[in-house]
């Protein structure tokens, strides 16, 4: 990156921002997935407490009472399992037949109790490795279970893969970061945070689709200055005549900020009822107002404004309809223009030269720390060659003024980095 920065193939001012899944190495039926999982740690969990009431002593009765909260752990388990060993231990040799079929019984309870409390160690250890997910394979267990676009029986059959995010100037990559949640707006704000521990500093603009547009977004990026071009839901269908001709939208509803209340198509005022709070997957309050109509019954265009029984109630985020004012302005003046048409070819394309022309839709190795340095590699020899395609073409910014070869091209580029190498630190030039 010290490399093109210095020739100035990319500025690191903009940063044109999209993701792609990548398939796992690890195989497609490894997948534990968290309903299961819960599910059967339930069934587990009444399976111990059933099989503590069949057994007679007293330890067991006092640690499986139904009028205690029991917690039971693999630890108190096992616990329990030794404690009830050691009780039929002290017990005296069992000599008539009835003796002995009971102490077969109970050594048959103390084992299914210690074979039940290694399956709640596996369920525990199955739900510490999925955190927040809903799922991970077995011989991948960074890898999460999502539906690719590649799927070749077309019945949206899920595999274990990364959701790879990558900033894009001039189709160069310029920052990676892989993730385990399949959905995109979840990863802006890690990602932008993953350029700032690699270049010490946040880019000055950004570009994305609306897969991340978000009030916690949009907000985050205004609190570091940080230019937003990201697109929103329903950015493109604001821009229809339908939309704009909808009088029963909430967007298109008249709106009294001295008063405080909404104006239905028909004219009667909805007033403000109260707030609401929602809290997203990373935790970030969001807040709305309701409003509501005072009397809905008898008018003539309620089968058009809605269907639900009483009168109409609606929900107005302020802060995000605040944020989606200023993205709109932006997206659609002119320098909004030139990025949403770079946008589609700078990460778009350099997805298409990866997964197509390169074949890079799998990874080759096993866990997150590897698979990092997997795409690492890649991202460092993808940008090299591009570099020497662009000096072969003689189309760089007045370093290369003449048509050379791809490899003449290439011992040009190499000489020049550790040039680089040398002014920086004098003990890399060995």
């Amino acid at each position: 990156m010290l490399l093109l920065a210095g020739k100035g193939y990319v500025s690191l001012d903009v940063e044109y921002i999209d993701g792609t899944k990548i398939e796992s190495k690890a195989n497609k039926y490894t997948f534990v997935w968290r309903k299961s999982v819960e599910k059967n740690r339930d069934k587990l969990l009444d399976k111990i407490r059933i099989l503590l009431e069949q057994i007679d002593e007293t330890i067991a009765q006092d640690k499986a009472a139904e009028n205690q909260s029991v917690a039971f752990t693999p630890a108190a388990i096992s616990d329990l399992a030794r404690e009830l060993k050691e009780a039929l231990a002290e017990q005296p040799a069992a000599r008539t037949r009835e003796e002995k079929k009971a102490r077969r019984a109970r050594e048959k309870e103390i084992k299914e109790l210690e074979k039940h409390g290694d399956k709640l160690a596996e369920y525990d250890q199955h739900l510490q490795t999925l955190g927040d997910r809903n799922s991970y394979s077995k011989s991948d267990p960074s890898a999460t279970f999502m539906r690719m676009k590649e799927d070749a029986m077309n019945n949206g059959q899920t595999k274990p893969g990364y959701n790879l995010q990558i900033g894009t100037e001039n189709q160069f990559i310029t920052d990676f970061s892989l993730f385990p949640n399949p959905t995109d707006t979840l990863t802006l704000i890690p990602f932008l945070s993953s350029f700032s521990g690699r270049y010490n500093r946040l880019p000055g603009k950004a570009v994305a689709d609306s897969g991340y547009g978000s009030e916690e977004n949009y907000r985050f990026m205004e609190e570091h200055d940080i230019e937003s071009f990201v697109k929103y839901n329903w950015f493109h269908k604001e821009q229809k005549r339908s939309f704009k001709n909808n009088p029963f939208l909430v967007d298109n509803l008249y709106y009294n900020a001295k008063d405080d209340y909404y104006v239905c198509p028909m004219g009667q005022h909805m007033t403000f009822v109260g707030k609401t709070h929602g809290r997203t997957a990373s935790g970030y309050i969001t807040e709305s107002h309701r409003y509501r109509a005072a009397r809905c019954e008898g008018c003539p265009l309620r089968t058009g404004c809605f269907k639900a029984k009483g009168n109409r109630s609606i929900e107005v985020n302020r802060r995000l309809v605040e944020y989606k004012r200023k993205a709109r302005e932006k997206l659609i003046s002119d320098e909004g223009l030139e990025h949403r048409s770079k946008r589609p070819i700078e990460p778009e394309a350099v997805f298409g030269q990866m997964k197509y022309n390169m074949a890079y839709r799998r990874f080759r190795h096993f866990g997150l720390d590897k698979v990092t340095m997997d795409f690492a590699f890649f991202a460092i020899a993808f940008n090299i060659k591009k570099m020497c395609a662009k000096a072969a073409k003689g189309i760089s910014k007045g370093f290369y003024n003449r048509k050379i070869t791809l490899k003449t091209a290439f011992y040009e580029v190499i000489s020049d980095q550790n040039r680089i190498e040398r002014k920086i630190n004098p003990k890399w030039a060995a």
